[in-house]
């Protein structure tokens, strides 16, 4: 089993999903549910990082992303050796390239955590 590691943006979107879901949307219970299924999703990749697709991108990005869809949500991860990385957890309606090419150039909290 591959070990799991978020990186600090990805906590930062997680908790901006679930604080927009619980509060803009007024619905804490399913904030709750999207928590519950990233994590199942995550426990899934766990044994096999592989089995999510590759993204591809229109432009050449540091990292070679692997794409998993949870509900409109899109969580993208690198795998190296015996780690999965959790780069980012995006709204997949936004302007991914961009998000994670910004990220990529400002990346003073790019760290595994």
């Amino acid at each position: 089993m591959y070990k799991i590691h978020y990186l600090p943006l990805a906590l930062d979107d997680l908790k901006d999903t679930v604080r927009y879901i619980a509060d803009m949307l007024e619905s804490p219970q399913a904030a709750e549910n999207f928590i519950s299924k990233i994590d199942k999703a995550i426990l899934k990749i766990a044994d096999n990082p592989f089995r999510c697709h590759l993204y591809t991108s229109p432009e050449k990005l540091k990292y070679v992303y692997r794409v998993l869809q949870v509900d409109n949500y899109s969580l993208f991860y690198a795998v190296e050796n015996e780690k999965i990385e959790i780069h980012r957890i995006i709204y997949s309606r936004r302007d991914i390239t961009r998000i994670l090419k910004a990220q990529e150039h400002n990346d003073p909290n790019h760290k595994t955590i």
